[in-house]
């Protein structure tokens, strides 16, 4: 006995329901893990989102350091530092050298004064010389701090280094090497003391200077 097939209102036959496993989607297993490892291999390849842009990231705590405004009272205390250090170099390097050539001198002039007097005399006679010497040296250091004029200080140093150049190139063996040889460490101390009263009152300007009071507007 043959089936009809259901017909529709206008008589078109209406064409039979496929089953799931003819027309459905493939769900064998094989399938189903080949999908997952490409959507793993382009999830791997792809290159990950920034999470927020570039422009609104938080500055870190280098960044805030960079970027802090240096003080002027910090900048301020950062020169005066580093002149303080360059004054304090200067007055150590003159102080060197005046050590050294009245040290010279002195013996030169101990070496000199033993031809005529007894060596223990003759120890002591630069001192007549470089005595003065130190005591005009003090003074004028002191009218320096105090803002004073010494003139009278200075003849007094001009002339004890006059004498001891006079002194030490008389002794010479007369050639000119010898006359520069005997003759410049006066000269040098003279010169190193000069710069060393400079710095004392260069470093003293500039800390009146500094505690100056301002104009009021």
């Amino acid at each position: 006995m043959e089936h009809d097939t259901p017909a529709g209102y206008d008589g078109v036959p209406i064409p039979a329901q496929q089953s799931w496993e003819e027309g459905g989607p493939d769900t064998t297993p094989g399938r189903r893990g080949l999908e997952e490892e490409l959507a793993e291999m382009l999830a791997a390849a792809s290159p990950p989102r920034p999470t927020a842009a570039s422009g609104s990231r938080p500055p870190s705590r280098g960044d805030r350091r960079r970027t802090r405004p240096t003080s002027p009272l910090l900048i301020a205390v950062r020169r005066i530092n580093q002149v303080t250090v360059l004054f304090a170099v200067i007055a150590v390097c003159a102080a060197c050298l005046l050590g050294w050539s009245i040290t010279y001198t002195y013996g030169q002039l101990r070496t000199i004064a033993e031809f005529v007097l007894p060596s223990r005399l003759a120890q002591w006679w630069p001192l007549t010389v470089y005595g003065p010497w130190f005591v005009a040296a003090l003074s004028i250091l002191r009218a320096t701090v105090q803002h004073q004029a010494a003139p009278r200080s200075w003849g007094v140093l001009l002339v004890t280094s006059a004498m001891a150049v006079a002194l030490c190139v008389s002794h010479s063996t007369g050639s000119v090497l010898a006359y520069v040889t005997l003759g410049i460490p006066p000269i040098t101390a003279l010169v190193c003391f000069w710069e060393l009263v400079g710095q004392v009152s260069s470093k003293h300007r500039g800390r009146k200077g500094a505690h100056a009071p301002r104009p009021k507007r």
